[in-house]
């Protein structure tokens, strides 16, 4: 079997669409560079939640997801994302072309049983990062107790914290103190005792939700790494 099955690279679209906007919603509860009341900061983390989810119920767009294994990026799967009563749902528009023999450059033929390892490694790094993308009040509340908050290198305010939702992780927001929104979200942690990094890039709709333009997840002992692109929000007509 060929490394470039196209099982592989629907993956990580499969389970990702619906927490990738979601720390969008961090609101003006880091606004300034200093501490927030913790209480009220996770109930506005909150309320922003639940209406840029209420937004976001009224858009299509569309989310590329690629995946790059041992250096080399595998061909991208392009989807259409909408709700239809409330749930989100997904259409692959664009699927992988089948790979067979050496076409596209594919230098490595594994057995079945490193596919499924392959895809047993995606999952479990896509599940840990919904954990990042879309906290609870409560961590929110815990974070928000014990963040360090003040200027950012590159201008705005930056709020970070450590042990957020597994411990020894640490995670970053970047704040426009303008806007009051967040303009990206980077975290350090583990999994099976191996490290992952994320980033997340956030946009804003005009008159419409915040989400999170670009999202990529790092695993670098396992030589995966994961690339997720929203864009062309439209109003439902």
């Amino acid at each position: 079997m060929v490394y470039g099955d196209s099982s592989v690279m629907r993956l990580p679209g499969l389970r990702l669409g619906a927490a990738v906007f979601c720390l969008a919603t961090l609101g003006s509860a880091v606004a300034t560079a200093q501490a927030p009341n913790p209480g009220q900061a996770a109930d506005a983390y909150a309320a922003g939640a639940k209406q840029n989810a209420q937004l976001m119920q009224k858009y299509t767009w569309k989310m590329r997801v690629q995946l790059t294994y041992n250096g080399e990026e595998k061909p991208a799967s392009l989807y259409q994302m909408n709700y239809v009563g409330g749930q989100l749902q997904k259409t692959e528009i664009s699927a992988p072309p089948e790979e067979s023999g050496r076409k596209h450059g594919i230098k490595h033929r594994v057995t079945e049983d490193k596919m499924a390892e392959i895809k047993s490694e995606v999952e479990a790094l896509v599940e840990l990062t919904k954990k990042y993308m879309a906290p609870t009040p409560g961590q929110m509340f815990d974070f928000y107790s014990k963040a360090t908050i003040g200027p950012a290198p590159t201008g705005g305010v930056q709020a970070s914290g450590t042990s957020f939702i597994q411990p020894g992780d640490k995670v970053t927001y970047f704040i426009d103190p303008a806007t009051k929104s967040p303009t990206s979200f980077n975290f350090t942690t583990s999994l099976q005792g191996k490290p992952v990094t994320g980033a997340a890039q956030y946009g804003q709709v005009p008159g419409g939700p915040k989400y999170a333009s670009q999202l990529t997840i790092s695993a670098p002992a396992d030589k995966l790494s994961i690339a997720v692109t929203n864009f062309e929000y439209q109003l439902n007509q």
